[in-house]
């Protein structure tokens, strides 16, 4: 079957924005006279719970007891938590990094006339800016489909998200493929039969990614290939259109790895 649409996951996929999540993490955390400070081991470790505000009663819970019935009193978790995506939105709006590969890839694949979304636990506003700040406003227009945290009851690795996701944009899963950064986001891609391509970030370098169709360290760039981490990539060294084209026939025709 054509490939008709790829999915994006967004925080990680799109942008290493979990750096960012951290920092503004910590920045309220100070504002709010806590002596939290998550570094990046204690991060990585958070990030095993799915959503912002559970992570921080999850770590109250485990790390900090004795803050945790008072902060559940004050209403504290929800303050501190809106606090922190009101710094994470300011701080993307003073740029956040692109990896390798994500804008020649979305101006090849609109040229090629197949469809984008966007499938991510982010929320819409969290979305929009990343959106925004680098491609510009019109850039909004280039999604046929955009499922956020806002959409749907259950998180990934839940399938809903991406079966929504699939429902707005009208194609079948096998005419799809989705672009994911951690192992949550290819179960729940896999759950709702997509093919998927993982390309690692910084903090879902460690994970298991053996349900993807490749696992590349990003999407590369002509000079600056991409390297392979496991699956077959063939004669391409930055992912395309025709790339994804090549191995998304490859699997509909149950030819596996490609040669």
């Amino acid at each position: 079957m054509t490939l008709k649409a790829v999915i994006f996951d967004v925080d990680g996929t799109l942008a290493e924005t979990e750096e960012l999540h951290r920092a503004a993490f910590n920045a309220a955390f100070a504002e709010a006279g806590l002596d939290w400070s998550w570094d990046r081991e204690r991060y990585f470790d958070l990030l095993a719970v799915e959503g912002g505000l559970a992570r921080m009663r999850h770590y109250a819970e485990t790390q900090r007891p004795r803050d945790l019935v008072t902060m559940e009193h004050a209403g504290d978790f929800e303050r501190i938590h809106d606090r922190k995506s009101a710094l994470f939105l300011s701080m993307m709006e003073e740029g956040a990094a692109l990896r390798p590969g994500v804008a020649r890839l979305l101006e090849d694949l609109r040229s090629s006339g197949i469809k984008l979304a966007a499938c991510t636990t982010a929320s819409r506003e969290t979305f929009e800016a990343l959106i925004l700040n680098a491609f510009g406003f019109e850039a909004l227009d280039w999604f046929a489909a955009v499922v956020t945290r806002e959409d749907v009851e259950t998180s990934k690795p839940d399938p809903a998200p991406y079966r929504l996701t699939l429902q707005r944009l009208g194609v079948p899963p096998e005419a799809a493929v989705a672009i994911e950064d951690s192992a949550r986001g290819v179960a729940s891609a896999r759950g709702a039969g997509l093919e998927v391509l993982a390309a690692p970030g910084l903090y879902t370098r460690s994970e298991d990614f053996s349900g993807a169709l490749l696992v590349l360290s990003d999407l590369g760039e002509p000079h600056t290939p991409f390297e392979v981490l496991s699956g077959e990539a063939g004669p391409f060294f930055h992912v395309t259109a025709d790339a994804l084209q090549v191995w998304h026939a490859c699997q509909c025709n149950g030819e596996g790895a490609v040669a």
